[in-house]
């Protein structure tokens, strides 16, 4: 006796049958899916993939969400989908492994599909971040408009005739013009020098 069972089910073909022979009344087992109707165990089509998960009676495997993997295969339900570690992220769902941030980034909690840009005024140079405690200020004499920089090259001189005292800067703004009896005669000065006695010079002098 044989017939087509419902996907996501099965039905022995050998051995005792109990019921009404109404139908098939097993459902594929936790871990499996069936995505037949001509099952006979309780594995029906096989194991779940990676990535997935499959609840009991699944006629295919359900995706992992973003933030999340599953390196193995036979997951029975979404709390089996591993979260991404501080450090990773994973933007798509579906998926084996998680990735980690790169530099110029950070993720400071688990289960992120994203990682944050660092700050501006400053560098991350490490890849897989899980704090913005890597953040590295620029230091005086310059400035950084941008976030998301994972280099010192991005941290931009002060320029000639003017001076910054003050690290982490974001904006060339903080460079100020040297004042009347001082000069700045190259960039990326954190102080402006005093003239020599006898000499004199004006507002943002170089």
């Amino acid at each position: 006796l044989t017939w087509d069972c419902p996907l996501g089910s099965w039905m022995p073909n050998v051995g005792q049958i109990i019921g009404d022979l109404s139908g098939c009344n097993r459902l594929c087992a936790e871990g499996q899916y069936g995505d037949a109707s001509d099952h006979f165990t309780s594995d029906c089509s096989g194991p779940c993939w990676s990535g997935h998960f499959c609840p009991k009676g699944s006629v295919l495997p359900q995706k992992c969400p973003a933030g999340t993997h599953m390196p193995n295969r036979r997951a029975a339900s979404i709390s089996d989908c591993f979260l991404c570690a501080p450090g990773q992220y994973q933007p798509e769902s579906g998926q084996e492994e998680c990735l980690p941030c790169a530099a110029g980034s950070f993720s400071p909690d688990v289960g992120s599909a994203a990682c944050e840009a660092c700050p501006k005024g400053g560098v991350c140079e490490d890849a897989g971040a899980a704090s913005r405690l890597v953040w590295q200020p620029c230091p005086a004499g310059s400035f950084n408009p941008n976030r998301g920089s994972s280099s010192s090259a991005a941290c931009e001189l002060c320029p000639v005739g003017t001076a910054s005292a003050a690290p982490g800067a974001e904006s060339s703004e903080t460079c100020s013009p040297c004042e009347p009896g001082h000069f700045a005669a190259t960039p990326g000065l954190s102080k402006c020098e005093r003239c020599e006695p006898g000499t004199t010079s004006g507002v943002g002098s170089s």
